[in-house]
């Protein structure tokens, strides 16, 4: 199980992904896992960075992001600054692998490996 330790003043988990049907896939596997978690979906790193300065602090962030964009990305530094622990997808993070300094979502994945690895990044 994922802990959700968020208070209660914002979403425990962002999801950042640019296929809108994965993003809501990861969502509800998510939810029907921990039906109280609190998701939140954004397709682009400004809609996120708005989301979660409106909705308040992400215990876990899910991104499709490159590993090095993100403590170059705004989103990046604001979610490391609040010690929002992060995840990552796509084909840039697969390639780095285990020297990725971030957990990454290999694909194809299961609902049980996403929610192992969103385990791992919020132990992490």
């Amino acid at each position: 199980m994922i802990p959700d330790e968020t208070p209660d003043t914002g979403p425990g988990f962002l999801v950042l992904l640019n296929d809108p049907f994965v993003a809501e896939d990861v969502s509800r596997s998510i939810s029907e896992h921990d039906p109280t978690a609190r998701v939140v979906c954004a397709r682009t790193p400004e809609a996120a960075l708005l989301l979660v300065q409106s909705e308040g602090h992400v215990g876990v962030a899910l991104l499709q992001m490159a590993p090095d964009e993100v403590p170059k990305s705004a989103l990046g530094q604001m979610l490391s600054a609040a010690g929002t622990r992060i995840a990552l997808a796509g084909d840039a993070a697969e390639q780095q692998g285990p020297a990725c300094a971030y957990e990454v979502l290999q694909r194809p994945f299961s609902s049980a490996e996403l929610l192992l690895t969103l385990s791992r990044a919020r132990a992490g």
